[in-house]
């Protein structure tokens, strides 16, 4: 009997060393898991928030009776900086007259419909979100 338990003195060393380093392994695991998973959720907050900065700083200028007549007037494409009230994020917006067509629904002939493409980009950080939208404006046709 003394013989077999000279011969297992060392095992259970073995045995809990094995099991320490497996549950070592899987806290490093989690702990790797969790901080990807933090990273995700920031960058989806910070898309977010140059999203909805982008999209504001359309509807602060699509109002805008000087834009669209600079845009109707002009060979180019007119910019703009647009202030939003998101910390460390900025915002402008870009004009370009695409062209003219019917006024869908109105008396033929007496309105047209200006095509207005508008790129609005916003950034925060490391992080830029750009959104196009495509507007008809309603314009009398000329006498």
């Amino acid at each position: 009997m003394n013989k077999s338990l000279q011969h297992q003195q060392g095992v259970s060393l073995l045995v809990s060393m094995v099991i320490l380093i497996l549950i070592t392994l899987i806290g490093v695991t989690a702990l790797k898991s969790a901080s990807v998973e933090e990273q995700m959720a920031s960058n989806l907050y910070q898309k977010n928030v140059t999203f909805q900065a982008s999209e504001s700083a359309v509807e602060n200028t699509i109002m805008n009776q000087g834009i669209l007549t600079n845009t109707l007037s002009s060979a180019g494409p007119v910019s703009t900086d647009v202030p939003v009230n998101i910390p460390n994020t900025s915002a402008s917006v870009q004009y370009m007259f695409v062209g003219t067509g019917p006024a869908i629904g109105y008396t033929q002939g007496v309105f047209s419909g200006a095509r207005l493409m508008i790129t609005s980009t916003a950034q925060n950080g490391d992080t830029r979100t750009r959104t196009v939208h495509g507007v008809v404006r309603l314009i009398p046709n000329p006498q």
